[in-house]
């Protein structure tokens, strides 16, 4: 553990890190939909691959919109849909769902053996009858309390991350102010795990 330990420090310290360039543009921002900003937003990101890999990622928004049928309000989840790259994607990328729908298949979730069975269930939270598949990440981007998540892969993360002193690594680096979740698989256990995350 020492030996590890040593290597982090001495690769900390040899590494440079370059925070990438703010690209946000509050003139070009403005006016749009929040449907607009999302994507604007997920472009940005997606265009800079120190923040994301080629096809990482995935960016969602929880918007008040009205119902298609009812008139009455409803919260969208709109959130990269399965596969694509949230550089280039358009709005048609984005899968929408009924979050109160997505939420309440809490009561459906039989635990981490039935996740596949839990794919199964997210068309019928659709919002306004979109075509666009929602990908396994869907759940974490509905469960945490938050009206917008940026959920990147950058390289340098992904290889901490599959190293083998990993934690030790990410300890040095940020000395406790980020943390440390060992793999799990993508899908509703990871969201109910991390909704009350703050």
């Amino acid at each position: 553990m020492l030996e590890d330990e040593t290597r982090v420090r001495r690769a900390v310290s040899a590494i440079p890190f370059a925070v990438p360039r703010n690209r946000w543009s509050d003139a070009e921002a403005a006016g749009m939909s929040p449907e607009g900003l999302l994507l604007y937003r997920s472009n940005l990101l997606g265009s800079d691959l120190t923040v994301t890999n080629f096809g990482g990622g995935n960016t969602s928004a929880k918007i008040a919109m009205a119902d298609p049928l009812s008139g009455a309000p409803a919260t969208v989840l709109w959130v990269k849909g399965s596969g694509g790259d949230i550089g280039s994607m358009k709005l048609d990328g984005f899968a929408t769902l009924y979050l109160d729908k997505l939420l309440g298949l809490e009561s459906r979730y039989r635990g981490v053996a039935f996740e596949d069975e839990m794919v199964a269930y997210l068309p019928h939270c659709t919002f306004n009858l979109n075509a666009r598949a929602a990908s396994i990440d869907t759940p974490l981007h509905g469960y945490l309390p938050y009206a917008h998540v940026d959920h990147v892969h950058p390289d340098a993360i992904i290889a901490l991350a599959a190293s083998s002193a990993g934690k030790d690594a990410t300890d040095a680096i940020w000395g406790g102010a980020v943390g440390w979740l060992p793999w799990k698989r993508p899908g509703f256990e990871l969201g109910l795990q991390r909704r009350s995350l703050r």
